[in-house]
């Protein structure tokens, strides 16, 4: 378990707004530095300017975790930028829902491939990275209530949270013999 933060350095997606934003300010208040992903490059922009303001080692990568290459390539830069990466935050997320027959494959398409294959893609693509330094490191993987309890008429996104959770709590138990632990 990583005990000093200060110096190392975290990605985050859907770093741009919200709990990603949350995350990278608290991220670079305790000495880190910082790598946000996001699609939107306007408030990706803004938010790195927003953290340079605070003090803290701030860059950003338009980065769309529903697309494998788009997310290796973001670790590449990451890595590049800071030459390592200990936390990564796999926190995009989507919510489609509505009414049992209302929704059209598309709206299920889109979450998975967010939610869940986000989570895929940002694992493969950062985890070689994290044991490269053998310094440990930590996978912070955002689900919700919606993990834990089925929501009606948001079934696409509790799906993806459902699995989001399965898939953390298997991979806790891979890593952490790596000193990788997985939240």
């Amino acid at each position: 378990m990583m005990k000093d933060l200060a110096g190392k350095t975290a990605f985050v997606t859907g770093g741009a707004s919200g709990i990603g934003l949350s995350m990278a300010r608290a991220f670079g208040a305790a000495g880190m530095n910082v790598m946000l992903g996001d699609i939107n490059e306007d408030d990706l922009a803004t938010a790195v300017a927003e953290l340079k303001e605070r003090q803290i080692k701030a860059a950003g990568v338009r980065c769309d975790v529903a697309e494998r290459k788009s997310v290796e390539r973001a670790a590449e830069e990451t890595v590049a930028t800071y030459g390592k990466v200990h936390v990564v935050c796999n926190n995009a997320g989507v919510g489609a829902g509505g009414p049992i027959g209302t929704l059209k494959p598309g709206d299920w398409d889109w979450t998975i491939a967010v939610n869940l294959m986000g989570v895929v893609y940002g694992t493969e693509a950062f985890l070689p990275h994290i044991r490269a330094h053998g310094e440990g490191g930590h996978l912070v993987n955002t689900a919700s209530m919606a993990g834990m309890i089925s929501i009606p008429g948001m079934e696409p996104y509790t799906a993806s949270k459902y699995a989001v959770v399965g898939m953390s709590e298997g991979w806790h138990a891979q890593l952490a013999p790596d000193s990788i632990g997985v939240s």
